[in-house]
């Protein structure tokens, strides 16, 4: 079921292959995912999409400075202010009785709201008055432009065990393909019932055989500088075991250990350390694949400085973009080599595909440039 959910959503969200399935990993692990990236890149659609494909009560606020509690809680109920002197919100149709959520721009919530929200996130309750509720959320999803920078909001934001950073399309294909997309339609549904089941047989996934590899990647983290509370290190161990079910196994497997990437850093410039020293030893080759990417940021930063009303007149600027050429053209071949490689020792290899689309995109732009 969920496969199909999973091959759904990746035939139609282009470059978002670790973005599903770190969404799907969230709902499975009953945990909360933040999506971190400039506007238009289609987080807000996404969350809508993978909500889409579960039956359940679905909640969604955008939320501004000027939000009120009765918005995400509930109005106050009159009748039993003047009947019997209780101050209930009516919380029916929204968050305290929402099994999947989604809070646009979360951060900009006031301190009232957020310190509801925790009780809420942590420990599935609601404080609705004079009672205590309880809540059926599942997963809450938000999305963001930006980190708090509020020391009272960071308490909150450790809250989202997934973080992922998005960013917009980059391939030049699936550029071309995203000009051609219609309105996203959820085939393949799930109900509450299923999926509690499926949560339950993730569970039951054996790590035994990489606990020793967790620890490794947390001490060489903390070597780094990078920070994993118990809790965060705690909660992994049930995230580890739902990617891996959800790739199908009954048995977590070194690679499964990939999904820490996006719940080991706490700023974004530590993203770069925590996915190296866990690909050392998740997967050499996708990590290979991961410094040839940000080599390729560089050479895109690189070629926004060069005057491209200049390249033509076969300048220092011509010569700087076919140095950048013979560069893409170098990582292509060492990349597939990797990827052969990768073949050979039965390792996962979407990570060198994903990256030598990339790099091909950006030859195709530079190789105009030089016409």
């Amino acid at each position: 079921m969920l496969q199909k959910i999973r091959e759904e959503l990746n035939s139609y969200f282009l470059e978002r292959r670790e973005e599903i399935d770190i969404a799907l990993t969230s709902i499975l692990a009953g945990e909360h995912t933040l999506f971190l990236g400039p506007p238009g890149t289609a987080k807000s659609q996404l969350i809508r999409a993978i909500a889409e494909h579960i039956n359940a009560n679905y909640f969604e606020k955008l939320i501004t400075r000027f939000t009120t509690e009765d918005e995400i809680f509930g109005p106050l109920s009159i009748k039993e202010l003047k009947e019997n002197d209780r101050y209930v919100r009516k919380t029916e149709g929204y968050l305290p009785k929402a099994e999947v959520a989604f809070l646009d721009e979360i951060f900009k919530a006031n301190s009232s709201i957020l310190n509801s929200l925790l009780s809420i996130i942590n420990e599935r309750i609601y404080h609705n008055g004079d009672k205590i509720e309880k809540v059926p959320l599942i997963s809450l999803f938000s999305a963001s432009n930006e980190l708090p920078e509020e020391s009272e909001l960071l308490a909150f934001y450790d809250r989202f065990l997934f973080r992922k950073i998005v960013r917009g399309i980059r391939g030049y294909n699936n550029l071309i393909r995203l000009l051609d997309l219609e309105d996203y339609k959820a085939k393949t549904k799930i109900e509450i019932d299923e999926l509690k089941e499926l949560q339950k047989e993730a569970m039951d996934v054996k790590i035994d055989n990489i606990k020793e590899d967790i620890i490794k990647i947390k001490l060489s983290l903390e070597g780094e500088g990078i920070n994993i509370s118990d809790r965060r290190l705690k909660k992994a161990v049930k995230a580890i075991k739902c990617y891996s079910y959800l790739n199908g196994k009954e048995k977590a497997e070194i690679e499964d250990l990939e999904i820490l990437r996006f719940i080991f850093w706490n700023e974004p410039e530590e993203f770069y350390k925590t996915s190296i020293e866990i690909f050392k030893i998740s997967n050499h080759f996708s990590g290979y694949a991961f410094e040839q990417r940000e080599i390729l940021n560089s050479l895109v930063n690189e070629l926004k400085n060069i005057d491209k009303e200049r390249i033509k007149l076969g300048g220092v600027e011509y010569r700087k973009c076919l140095e950048i050429l013979g560069k893409l053209n170098s990582m292509v071949l060492t990349l597939k080599e990797v990827r052969a490689k990768a073949i050979d020792e039965n390792k996962p290899h979407q990570y060198i595909d994903d990256t030598i689309e990339e790099i091909y995109s950006f030859k195709k732009y530079v190789e105009e440039l030089l016409k």
